[in-house]
């Protein structure tokens, strides 16, 4: 993971006005992989400079106004999610004030920022930066949290309280176990769990009664936000049907055995723990590059006949809400999978990989929820599909060029029985070919 540093100083506010913004005035520099976001042409002064002059009680209050979305609000938004930006970019922060144009991500474990240029004509200033980068998520948290208290602290030593910053970091400060748990779950919604009306409170606890407390961090980031009951009960539903499926896949539950331990330490990233989970299991099975075209391959190929497999597969009721697949174990602990009906076969084979994966990678987990939404979790099954029906090693065999095109993706998926965007991302994400844009 790369670094994230703030680094700020107190300054003479000159003739700055406003008892808060007078006593926070501060230089403050912001560097993310070495990187100064902060990073300024001066057009007065004809110079670089790798730190602004401003208050930092608008950005302290900011952060703490947004604390919960900022943590688990993963990006791309949904579309009942608008303004992600005012909850994420050091834009909406300003006040007026020069702060770099700089997007905060969250994505479980990891935060990832992005920066572009832009010029403020007002302040005669321009950041000059663009970039991406990754940081560990409690190592920004931590720098972020003695921001805020640095602040505040400034505050009561000048005698200024009870302000709105003050207000809300000494709530977020004091919240119990429970609390943290709410606000989690408001803050994946893009709400603020302090300024929620009484029916928008009910529906994220009744919502959160109703399923299992492992699938819950992976329900609200994908959930509609007008829709959470109805979404709920959809899922507590489908988890009774497979949790009540009387099957008893003894070759599944082999693989599973076997399987413990093949999860790389927690320091390397999701996604490639997924594919060196995909690798091992098709090492295990004696795969090669064997192409696995449909769900009926994939249960051959874990020792699985078609007969025993079709009991285990069932499909939610809708096609319109925001779930792929959902996997549940029965007393046995033996799975069983529910599944979107898709458009193309393509896709449903590569949501039951995914739910899958979460049956494998763990001797004790019980239910899994599968979405598009961009969190740790789904990155990790998400990779793991894809190495597991269009291996990288596979790819390299048949990709010969630097470039391929279009077309060419479409046949490699029809060889793979994937989606095209599943062959693009196999490509770009192995450093193996770029995909030529039509």
């Amino acid at each position: 993971m790369n670094d994230f540093a703030i680094d700020f100083e107190w300054v003479d506010p000159l003739g700055a006005k406003g008892a808060e913004l007078r006593a926070t005035w501060a230089r403050l520099s912001i560097a993310v992989d070495g990187y100064p976001v902060t990073r300024v042409y001066d057009e007065q002064s004809k110079t670089v400079r790798d730190a602004v002059y401003l208050p930092l009680y608008p950005l302290a209050e900011w952060l703490a106004a947004q604390w919960w979305p900022l943590w688990n609000e993963p990006w791309p938004p949904s579309a009942d999610r608008p303004d992600y930006d005012s909850r994420h970019s050091l834009v909406s922060a300003r006040e007026g004030y020069a702060l770099p144009p700089l997007r905060i991500c969250p994505a479980g474990s990891a935060i990832m920022f992005s920066w572009s240029p832009e010029a403020l004509p007002f302040h005669r200033l321009e950041f000059t930066g663009r970039g991406t980068a990754w940081a560990d998520t409690k190592l920004v948290k931590g720098r972020l949290s003695s921001l805020i208290a640095a602040v505040v602290g400034r505050l009561e030593a000048n005698g200024i309280t009870d302000t709105l910053l003050q207000q809300d970091w000494a709530a977020i400060q004091s919240a119990d176990t429970d609390e943290t748990k709410f606000c989690e779950c408001a803050g994946a919604l893009g709400l603020d769990p302090y300024s929620l009306d009484d029916v928008q409170q009910h529906e994220i606890e009744e919502a959160g009664h109703r399923l299992p407390e492992e699938i819950v961090t992976e329900f609200f980031p994908a959930a509609r936000k007008g829709e959470l009951i109805a979404d709920a009960e959809e899922i507590h539903q489908a988890l009774a049907c497979a949790q009540s499926n009387a099957e008893d896949l003894v070759s599944l539950k082999e693989l599973r055995r076997v399987a413990v331990g093949w999860i790389e330490v927690p320091a390397v990233k999701p996604w490639e723990q997924g594919y060196s989970f995909a690798q091992k299991v098709r090492t295990h099975l004696g795969l090669d590059g064997k192409p696995l075209k449909s769900i009926r391959d994939v249960g051959d190929a874990v020792g699985i006949n078609e007969k025993t497999l079709l009991p285990v597969l069932t499909r939610f009721r809708s096609r319109s809400r925001p779930f792929a697949a959902l996997m549940g174990t029965n007393d046995n602990s033996s799975p069983a999978f529910v599944l979107r009906e898709a458009a193309v076969p393509s896709s449903e084979l590569f949501h039951f990989c995914r739910a899958l994966f979460e049956y494998l990678r763990s001797p004790i987990r019980r239910t899994a929820l599968i979405t598009d939404a961009n969190t740790e979790e789904q990155k990790r099954h998400r990779a793991f599909a894809a190495e597991l029906l269009a291996p990288a090693s596979a790819l390299c065999t048949r990709v010969k060029t630097r470039v391929v095109t279009g077309e060419q993706t479409e046949e490699l998926a029809a060889e793979f029985g994937v989606p095209v965007y599943v062959i693009e991302h196999q490509l770009i994400n192995h450093d193996i070919a770029s995909v030529q844009q039509t």
